[in-house]
């Protein structure tokens, strides 16, 4: 493993938690890390306080994101829409080896949008039958929709993405490693932002950049 790399843990207990209730133990077990770089202060000065925190089992990976800050906003309901307009969470990972990766995008109330790309202009849609391998909860409900909530809010969203997304069909297929980047957005929220994890690199907000990637190292399985 490279020096100081972050280590997601394996948490095969996961497997048997609704997301609702996986909280505490994500909490106290899992790798956490602060989505709170602010890549273009000049342009977007405001970033609400943010964290996602990650571990792995044997059928997929858990991330359960948080966030705290001015407004709420939640108008798309259905995966595969422009969720990054709202009150959103962003996950983009990649395979060791893998020229391409995956974006994983989740709004406040959970919806998804989800590809396979090699760049932002170059992408490959998820199916439906994939989008019901990226299981979802959140704190607010899918079936409310809302244009601004004022005020300071928060939120948190739960999520498991099996390792079929990845093509990964057998545990021993499973990578030592894998690359990505954690983002936080809101294009048409009451104050616009886009944070990430990673810094990046770029004259204007973009986190379709696979350069800014950082690697994840999986914890051994026991």
């Amino acid at each position: 493993m490279a020096r100081n790399t972050p280590i997601i843990p394996y948490i095969p207990v996961l497997d048997a938690l609704d997301l609702t209730s996986n909280e505490v133990l994500m909490e106290e077990q899992a790798l956490r890390l602060p989505i709170m770089t602010n890549n273009w202060p000049d342009q977007y000065g405001y970033i609400p306080v943010s964290a996602v925190s990650v571990a792995y089992t044997d059928t997929g990976i858990y991330l359960r994101f948080f966030s705290r800050g001015r407004g709420l906003r939640a108008t798309i309901s259905e995966d595969g829409d422009r969720v990054h307009l709202d009150s959103c969470v962003e996950a983009f990972l990649r395979l060791p080896g893998d020229e391409k990766y995956y974006n994983f995008e989740f709004n406040c109330i959970g919806a998804c949008d989800a590809s396979h790309r090699r760049s932002r202009e170059e992408s490959d849609p998820l199916s439906p039958a994939d989008y019901q391998e990226i299981r979802r909860a959140a704190s607010e409900r899918r079936d409310t929709l809302f244009e601004q909530r004022q005020g300071i809010q928060s939120f948190w969203v739960s999520v498991k993405i099996s390792w079929r997304i990845f093509g990964l069909l057998r545990t021993t297929e499973i990578p030592d490693h894998i690359e990505g980047n954690f983002y936080k957005c809101g294009d048409e929220t009451v104050m616009p932002h886009f944070a990430s994890w990673q810094p990046i690199v770029s004259q204007k907000p973009d986190f379709h950049r696979p350069e800014s990637f950082a690697r994840l190292d999986l914890a051994k399985r026991k």
